[in-house]
């Protein structure tokens, strides 16, 4: 083949490439990923499974723009959405892909937890991939723990003595707060599935009450760490949120853990604290020391619209996003610990919790904001939020609380 041939060839391939990568298209909410969406599309077009991103400006037009087209062929071949109870509707509505087939593909070569698909799953089917799979751990402060003589805790005592030594330097253990309203419903979940994962699965599915002992337990101990001040006021901001932002306070020395989701690592790197040298994390230990651990994760999920034109192409673009080599690539540019189980990245922090994973493969659960009803956790977090600036109105909340689960699951009964 002479030189000029080839480059003609080439030539043809990277027009077809682009050719491809224009006729499918993910749809998104995320301007700031967008670029990102492409980036990942075009390493596909090796394999004939390219796609570029389209974003919108705002949630609401996005949403409008997808539930309009999702009945008709012009419906995008991929779309990101919510999962859990926010993508129901959804596949109820029969408009989104089955994709278990592609699950079962992924999961039999040990890529991807089972837990993981959990969040996609209905009635034994899965209907989406992991756009985003995020663990919430704890950042900790490491010149904050070398200063207490301490090291990140393995059992539920040692995290208790931690902050009693913490808190006796003038240094805060751990941050809360119902700025943004979301919030308030971080340390619900975190002590209800240290304490008891069955009452939590349970509580989120409408087969326990708000008002069992053992969601009482929860707010007691809750309460116990707000008396002994091991947690900030809950008017503390979640972000940076000037003087009082959590990220402030622990670049400062002042705050020493933020159980925060793993993206909140690039929140604290804003504030000029370096991954693995001035911070790194760790998983909130069970409080029982035999207990399998646990963490929570939420999962943004990817899916594909059963009526799009695109089809065909977005499901050959599916298999090439669940693979090692575009999670790879997905995982580095966005700072994300990645989903598939074969993929590594460099960010030392990164690395610290996806070696922890492995290490102590904890049960897997589904994050408060998309496991329950958004009919119950929207007015839910505003009911933690007044236990937050007021414990005394613990028994209220529960019984507020109770009152928005009976009116949901009676209904769908």
């Amino acid at each position: 083949m002479s030189r000029r041939t080839h480059t003609l060839a080439l030539l043809l391939t990277f027009s077809l490439a682009q050719a491809a990568a224009q006729s499918l298209e993910l749809f998104n909410d995320k301007p700031n990923w967008n670029d990102n969406y492409s980036k990942v599309g075009a390493l596909g077009a090796q394999s004939g499974a390219a796609f570029k991103g389209v974003t919108f400006a705002d949630t609401s037009t996005y949403q409008a723009a997808v539930r309009t087209a999702l009945p008709t062929s012009k419906a995008p071949g991929l779309f990101t959405w919510w999962s859990g109870y926010r993508m129901k509707d959804m596949v109820d509505s029969g408009a989104v892909e089955d994709v278990t087939a592609l699950w079962q593909k992924y999961q039999k070569a040990g890529e991807y937890s089972s837990d993981v698909a959990k969040a996609f799953t209905f009635n034994g089917k899965i209907y989406a991939l992991p756009n985003n799979v995020a663990y919430w751990a704890v950042f900790y402060n490491k010149q904050a723990y070398k200063d207490a003589g301490i090291t990140p805790p393995t059992t539920w005592a040692q995290l208790e003595a931690n902050n009693a030594k913490l808190k006796a330097r003038g240094v805060t253990p751990f941050g809360q707060s119902v700025e943004g309203r979301w919030p308030a419903f971080i340390w619900f979940e975190e002590f209800l599935t240290r304490q008891d994962p069955d009452l939590y699965e349970k509580l989120m599915t409408g087969k326990a009450k708000y008002t069992d002992p053992g969601v009482t337990k929860v707010f007691a101990t809750w309460k116990g760490w707000m008396d002994k001040g091991y947690l900030t006021p809950a008017s503390t901001s979640f972000g940076s949120g000037g003087a009082n932002g959590m990220s402030k306070l622990f670049s400062q020395g002042k705050l020493a853990n933020i159980l925060a989701g793993d993206w909140y690592s690039s929140t604290i790197s804003d504030t000029g604290l370096k991954p693995g040298d001035d911070y790194g994390v760790f998983i909130l230990p069970t409080m029982s020391a035999s207990a399998k651990p646990v963490v929570i994760f939420e999962a943004s999920p990817l899916m594909l619209a059963k009526n799009s034109a695109s089809k065909a192409q977005a499901l050959k673009a599916a298999d090439f996003w669940m693979s090692s080599k575009a999670q790879t690539l997905w995982s580095t540019l966005q700072s994300f610990t990645p989903a598939n189980n074969k993929v590594t990245v460099d960010n030392p922090v990164t690395k610290e919790l996806t070696a922890a994973l492995k290490k102590s493969n904890p049960r897997l659960i589904n994050r408060i904001w998309e496991a329950t009803p958004t009919e119950i956790i929207e007015p839910g977090v505003d009911e933690l939020s007044k236990f937050m600036l007021d414990p005394s109105t613990q028994s209220q909340v529960q019984a507020n609380l109770q009152k928005l689960a009976d009116a949901y699951w009676n209904k769908a009964k």
